[in-house]
């Protein structure tokens, strides 16, 4: 029996996983309103900030502390400065001097919430933005922060709420719509997080992270059309934007582009070579292609970026083993199943590589551990029944051919298989009834014929035994077996035994 055709089953395996950007987290940042008693010096930092020097403005403003370390006004610009440049441990001390200082107020208070939101403490960060909802109503950059917060401890319907209320309350804001959206989203709510997202682009539409993420969510519900769009306009907006880049590649070799999406996997591959998603998905594009002599550098490439990555491993050994580097190819599929036992696909492969290269030890185990992992692998089922059947273990081959049945009575190979696994121990009867579904699924199997023909003959059904081989022959005059099988009935003696 010969051994079916090689299964390629390597998977797209895309490492790429759709994010959402939270979008202006400090969006809403507060000038401070100064005391009387802040110095005639505060306007040098404060005309600094104007000017958009920040570093020098919270210079001067360190220096203002040192000579008046009691003026709450100069510690509240200072923490403001500070939280503009994202120094929320800095921010903290001087807006906390600053409030022991008796320097409350709501502006206080909100940049408060949002230096604790910062520093990721958010359950400290809902007081300090309550309190200033308290000292200003109806607050929108309290409300906007505070949803913030809320998203960040995942207490989704209170941050919606909070978002409903910046809305209701502020100018028409992207950021706000994104944030919005993103919550939407992660409470279940789909279509209005869409809403919100258009929303925000419409808002800011040279702003490619919220584009897409429209084309994220679009993408999400089958809307591979608007996703597309979406994505072609944050690259207009932003043409090194690599996450999209890797989205619309994956959107277009779904689709069959496959052209489409290596250029945007070598477009981010040039900006970034340590990208591991471009280099280990083009590997697999080229190698869906047969182009296995541009997938081995693509996955050599991602390999080193992550070593250890079982997926990349398993791929170069399939390109390599396909390009004629067998030894090389085999090593890296043995590699990859040991460094993750679970990934099918490099059993799978590596298996079809000891098949192909007479490795049938080795390719017996590979199948069987590909079986362990899924039973439902009908192909891989008949491959280890054939190897079987040739290492002479006929019990083992029938039941690898029984299990291929299970998974897919139609198979007509694996019928024809089984009748020979029977025949070989001794179950005539069984291996008659193998070979009878195996013509019934197959009428044109030459060698099915021939072979119940040599059954029937077992059982002295000669009549029968002739008309299978002359079927045989009906089918394929060539069956050498079928012609000797029926020429011994016309000799003196018919001592020979069926073949």
């Amino acid at each position: 029996m010969k051994p079916t055709k090689e299964i390629v089953n390597m998977r797209a395996n895309h490492h790429l996983t759709s994010r959402f950007v939270l979008a202006g987290l400090l969006a809403s940042l507060c000038v401070l309103v100064f005391s009387i008693s802040a110095s005639a010096a505060a306007s040098k930092w404060e005309t600094l900030y104007k000017q958009g020097k920040i570093d020098e403005a919270i210079g001067a403003a360190q220096q203002a502390v040192t000579e008046k370390p009691k003026d709450p006004g100069i510690r509240r610009w200072l923490g403001f400065l500070l939280l503009q440049k994202q120094d929320y441990s800095g921010a903290l001390v001087q807006l906390q001097e600053a409030r022991t200082l008796k320097a409350d107020s709501d502006e206080l208070r909100l940049n408060l919430g949002m230096t604790y939101i910062g520093l990721n403490q958010n359950e400290k960060a809902i007081p300090e933005l309550e309190q200033a909802l308290v000292l200003h109503k109806n607050w929108a950059e309290a409300h906007y922060n505070l949803g913030i917060a809320y998203y960040n401890m995942n207490q989704l319907d209170k941050a919606i709420e909070q978002y409903r209320k910046t809305e209701s309350q502020a100018a028409p804001n992207g950021a706000l719509q994104n944030n919005l959206a993103l919550a939407l989203l992660k409470k279940g709510r789909k279509t209005e997080a869409i809403t919100a997202c258009r929303k925000a682009v419409e808002l800011a539409p040279d702003n490619a992270e919220y584009s897409y993420n429209l084309g994220l969510l679009l993408q999400s519900t089958g809307d591979s059309a608007g996703a597309r769009k979406a994505y072609e306009k944050a690259l207009a907006s932003d043409t090194n934007h690599a996450d999209t880049r890797l989205a619309l590649a994956e959107l277009l070799s779904a689709s069959g582009d496959d052209a489409g999406a290596l250029a945007h996997y070598a477009a981010v591959s040039s900006k970034q070579p340590d990208n591991f998603t471009a280099r280990y998905n083009a590997g697999v594009i080229y190698s869906r292609q047969a182009a296995f002599g541009k997938a081995i550098p693509e996955f050599q490439a991602a390999l080193s970026i992550k070593p250890d990555d079982a997926e990349s491993l398993a791929g170069l050994g399939w390109a390599q083993f396909k390009a004629g580097q067998a030894a090389d190819g085999i090593k890296n599929l043995d590699s990859a199943c040991k460094k993750k036992p679970t990934l099918l696909s490099a059993w799978l492969n590596l298996a079809t590589a000891c098949m192909v290269e007479g490795k049938n030890a080795e390719a017996i185990q590979a199948w069987d551990a590909a079986l362990k992992l899924d039973s439902k692998q009908h192909a891989a089922a008949i491959n280890l029944g054939n190897l079987q059947y040739q290492a002479q273990d006929y019990a083992k081959a029938a039941a690898a051919y029984e299990k291929s049945i299970s998974v897919n009575p139609n198979s007509a190979e694996a019928h024809y298989g089984l009748g020979l696994a029977y025949s070989m121990l001794g179950r005539t009867d069984d291996a008659i009834a193998q070979y009878n579904k195996a013509i019934g699924i197959n009428p044109k199997s030459s060698a099915a014929y021939n072979n119940l023909g040599v059954e029937l003959e077992k059982k002295n059904q000669l009549d029968q035994a002739k008309a299978q081989y002359r079927k045989a022959l009906e089918v394929d005059p060539n069956n050498a077996d079928a012609k000797r099988n029926l020429e011994r009935f016309n000799r003196p003696t018919a001592a020979d035994s069926p073949s």
